[in-house]
């Protein structure tokens, strides 16, 4: 018997947006391996819960579309002391990198 996929973990976490308004947020979900998934501007923290879908069912089907062994959400309150976040940040700075330096190599 085989093992079932091991479902993605998204973190889910904002920042604020000041422009916008007090109180306003800016939303981000990015895989562990560094995708970035989705970001949603709201009027609060709590509505940036539901926005991003960690208490509604909003955007799931962009989560399930992008994450075909399934998912899992996790809040994360202080981005820049979450292991779990800044490891697919620096991930998903990686690959920005190397997409970079490709594009670069097709351009010459």
């Amino acid at each position: 018997m085989s093992e079932q996929p091991k479902p993605t973990t998204i973190f889910v976490y904002c920042s604020p947006a000041p422009n916008w308004g007090p109180g306003s947020v800016l939303g981000f979900a990015v895989t562990e391996g560094g995708r970035g998934l989705a970001s949603h501007l709201s009027s609060s923290v709590a509505f940036s819960k539901h926005d991003m879908g960690l208490t509604s069912d909003w955007k799931h089907d962009h989560y399930r579309e992008a994450c075909p062994n399934g998912f899992v959400l996790d809040w994360v309150d202080d981005p820049k002391h979450h292991d779990g976040l800044q490891r697919a940040l620096e991930i998903n700075e990686q690959n920005w990198q190397a997409e970079q330096a490709a594009k670069g190599e097709a351009g010459r």
